[in-house]
């Protein structure tokens, strides 16, 4: 349960790595759909806006190339009128005299008539009409022209023209193509046409510039036409954009931002000046962005199922190696990761599986190893025969032998009875290299009663280690071996015990002068099969001695046996240096 919870808890601290993947997954693929989205939502919107700017400057040529064409037209009736000698000239004589007669009103009719059919087809046309200098009106259409009317400041300027030129009335809207008229080098009468103004700006107010505002300006930046009623305004507004050196932009009129049109017309009789409010080129971006929010939301959900089941996939290998670990951390030994992919996932999977197959055979080991161990514990305990016992039997011995006066005897009941006493009191497995020469030296004490040759114990030890915590009673199965089997029947028997730091290891080297050991019986020693079973402390060889190093400090360290019959034997142990970690 503890573990369970322990999993959960470090879930909720970290992201798996499944949601780390579906969060790269997402933000790349929205990332980059987001940045398309924005980049084509953007390009659209200036592409429908170019569109815009194109069609409108396109629609204002239109409309001024129509201007032009109705002024161009007045100008060939302006023409023809010239030109026709044969009609004009006789009129002009006419005028030379007051005489009221039937072939006047002839020829008045004739030019009426001519004036008329001018004037056919011409909807932007209001009248075309001949004014002499006598004040006689020839004109195209019905409506009866009197001396009062010809007294209109429009028609007074047309009539001291001496150039053609348009007229314009801004009170009355009157516009008015006009033309001196000579005969014989001198002016005899004006020619006037009179165009419809309505006619003339129709097509700046129809849809594609309904919202815009349009300013017409004749010579002398005098305003012919404007859909602006304020003047002050539209005076601004012309200010501004004659500032500009192009004649197409961006400019801000009253904080608000608008496309501004500036175009000359072909006659060069006027110039039109057009604002377009940004948000009328832009009308088509809120159909376009909800268009966009659309496939930016189906883009945006196809990413996330897209992510989610790429994620899962990817992830599938990976969450079954997780549970399978899971399953180990929970006390499963026996789970074992089957994923079949040749990925990284795949190899993974397949260390791990060598990793625990390793460390089952470790396990193994471990138990049989801990089974050896107790074994030898079992055995040393074992030597122990009622050791409490045999203290007590060897104080009454102690005590027999002094009452009796036998001092070499009592030497070794003291010397065992010590030896005992250590054994039993100290409960530790580790004790000092020290502690260690004492229950030798008592070892060897009792031993010298019973040998009748002498023999030497020298201990070459640096003084440092001396408080060099080694197992208990690991040296003493050695030092009874070489005893035993080495200088026991030699006379000047010598034991060394030379104790050194070897970089990061102790050295113990325990070496006598005895028999040797013949070639064949060294190898089976080193193989650990050979054991002595003489005393409780000879049970314990040699072999055992070895295993017990590798048992507490591991494999790296132990022993060897070095030998040469009739010569030496030396036993050579390897310790750590640093033993505190193992106590």
């Amino acid at each position: 349960m503890n573990l369970k919870n322990n999993k959960k808890g470090v879930l909720r601290g970290s992201f798996t790595i499944q949601s780390k993947i579906l969060a790269v997954c997402l933000s790349l693929a929205l990332g980059i759909t987001m940045v398309s989205l924005i980049l084509s939502y953007y390009t659209e919107i200036n592409s429908y806006r170019k569109i815009a700017e194109s069609y409108l400057t396109q629609y204002i040529r239109f409309a001024d190339q129509n201007f032009d064409n109705m002024i161009g037209e007045a100008r060939k009736i302006s023409l023809s009128i010239a030109v026709s000698n044969d009609m004009i000239y006789p009129i002009l004589n006419n005028e030379l005299t007051s005489e009221v007669s039937y072939d006047r009103f002839l020829q008045k009719k004739r030019i009426t008539n001519f004036l008329s059919g001018l004037m056919t087809q011409k909807e932007y046309i209001a009248d075309i009409m001949i004014v002499t200098r006598n004040g006689s009106v020839y004109q195209a259409s019905q409506d009866l022209i009197v001396r009062k009317d010809l007294q209109e400041e429009d028609i007074q300027i047309a009539l001291r023209s001496e150039r053609a030129g348009i007229i314009y009335d801004r009170k009355k809207n009157s516009v008015i193509y006009c033309w001196p008229i000579y005969y014989k080098n001198e002016i005899k009468a004006t020619g006037m046409i009179n165009l419809k103004y309505d006619f003339l700006v129709d097509a700046y107010n129809m849809e594609p510039l309904r919202t815009s505002t349009v300013i017409i300006t004749i010579p002398e930046d005098t305003v012919f036409y404007s859909n602006r009623g304020d003047e002050k305004e539209t005076a601004h507004i012309l200010q501004m954009i004659g500032k500009k050196e192009k004649d197409t932009g961006y400019i801000k009129i009253n904080g608000e931002k608008q496309y501004y049109i500036r175009n000359k017309s072909g006659t060069g009789f006027m110039s039109i000046s057009v604002l377009i409010p940004y948000r009328v080129l832009s009308k088509d971006a809120e159909k376009l962005k909800l268009k966009f929010i659309i496939i930016g939301f189906c883009a945006a959900a196809a990413a996330v199922i897209c992510s989610v089941f790429l994620s899962r996939k990817l992830c599938r290998n990976l969450k079954q190696l997780s549970n399978n670990m899971e399953e180990i951390r929970q006390g499963n030994m026996e789970v074992r990761v089957s994923v079949q992919t040749r990925d990284e996932i795949g190899i993974l999977a397949d260390t791990f599986n060598r990793m625990m197959d390793q460390i089952a055979k470790l396990m193994i080991e471990i138990k049989e190893k801990e089974i050896v161990k107790k074994e030898a514990e079992q055995k040393f305990l074992d030597a122990q025969i009622e050791p409490h016992f045999l203290y007590n039997s060897i104080n009454s011995i102690q005590y027999v032998a002094h009452m009796r006066g036998e001092e070499e005897i009592e030497r070794v009941a003291i010397a065992l009875s010590e030896l005992f006493r250590s054994v039993l009191s100290n409960k530790r497995e580790f004790i000092t290299l020290w502690e260690e020469k004492e229950y030798i030296d008592n070892y060897i004490l009792i031993e010298r009663f019973k040998y009748t040759r002498d023999f030497s114990l020298i201990w070459d030890v640096e003084e440092e280690l001396w408080a060099y915590q080694i197992p208990k009673l690991l040296l003493q199965p050695i030092v009874e071996n070489a005893l035993i089997h080495g200088i026991a029947d030699k006379e000047e028997g010598v034991i060394n015990i030379k104790v050194y730091r070897d970089e990061n290891a102790v050295v113990v080297k325990i070496l006598d002068n005895g028999k040797g050991i013949a070639r064949n019986r060294l190898q089976e020693l080193q193989e650990g099969i050979y054991k002595n079973k003489k005393s409780r402390f000879r049970r314990v060889g040699i072999s055992n001695v070895f295993e017990r190093i590798k048992l507490l400090f591991g494999e790296e360290y132990g022993g060897n046996i070095y030998s040469y019959q009739n010569t030496f034997t030396c036993i050579e142990l390897t310790l750590p240096l640093y033993v505190e970690q193992y106590l």
